[in-house]
């Protein structure tokens, strides 16, 4: 188990972590200083895949400022792993096959029972956006931020009533400005990551994962400056991961990240992941 504190939360543009004070109180002891509880352990587990750690899983609490509604919390249950030499192709066939056994073939999702079995269908973003009416092309901005700002739009305009009426599947090929820590296609066009929805709800958010230490920094330095021109707090770059990801080098490998607590709502068919916590935050 990795730890939850950290000294970087990472540069997610859409993510805003919890920030933590730590003020020595016995000697000797590091210095008073700003930490944040983890939006995701995908560093560490890195870190350790950078020293030579294989095929590694971990299953704990996550948490994130601002996030409570029906299918959000601001501490919630993640299964996370990474699998080197694996691709994200083979990753989603592993994701289905865990899901769909673990809730036993069938879920209840939108007041309605969708049955669960793999293969679940593969739909590229620019595929689902055309069901939704909608020309990916047109929205490809002139820059990252301005693509990013496009696409969310469209997605909670247009996509998500359409996702809303499907069964499971998996979104797939996002475009480069949504490509998070995702490696690009050869053809440089879309990204290798994915998603898996059940009737547009997000259950998995997984990829072939990006090893170039260059391109880790640009991508931060791209949400970094993204988060100060929306007035969001700036946290310190994860250096310590982007020195291992120079000097050690992060294998080839797929990873992907799983909402315990959603998924525990959809089995027991209720509407709201705080009806499968013990005593959440609001109550």
């Amino acid at each position: 188990m990795t730890t939850c504190l950290q000294e970087s939360a990472g540069a997610d543009a859409e993510i805003e972590p919890f920030t933590v004070p730590y003020r020595p109180l016995m000697e000797p002891t590091p210095a008073g200083r700003d930490l944040h509880l983890h939006t995701s352990p995908e560093f560490a587990m890195k870190r350790l895949l950078c020293r030579g750690s294989g095929p590694i899983f971990q299953i704990g609490p996550v948490f994130r400022q601002g996030e409570l509604g029906p299918l959000h919390a601001p501490e919630f249950c993640m299964a996370e792993w990474y699998r080197p030499g694996w691709t994200c192709r083979e990753l989603t066939a592993e994701v289905e096959e865990i899901v769909a056994e673990a809730v036993e073939g069938k879920v209840v999702a939108r007041g309605r029972e969708i049955i669960l079995a793999p293969p679940f269908p593969r739909v590229s973003l620019a595929e689902a956006f055309a069901a939704a009416g909608v020309d990916a092309e047109k929205l490809r901005g002139a820059d990252e931020r301005g693509a990013r700002e496009k696409f969310y739009r469209a997605y909670v305009d247009r996509l998500d009533p359409w996702l809303a009426g499907q069964g499971a599947l998996f979104l797939t090929d996002f475009p480069p400005a949504l490509a998070m820590l995702a490696q690009l296609a050869p053809d440089g066009r879309t990204a290798e990551r994915f998603e898996l929805l059940i009737a547009g709800i997000e259950l998995a958010n997984g990829a072939t994962e990006l090893t170039d230490p260059a391109e880790y920094r640009r991508r931060f330095e791209t949400d970094r400056s993204a988060r100060a021109a929306t007035g969001k707090s700036v946290t310190p770059l994860p250096e310590a991961f982007l020195h291992d990801l120079d000097q050690l080098g992060l294998p080839p490998c797929a990873g992907v990240a799983l909402g315990l607590d959603r998924l525990a709502m959809l089995a027991a068919g209720v509407n709201r992941v705080d009806q499968v916590q013990a005593f959440p935050f609001m109550r």
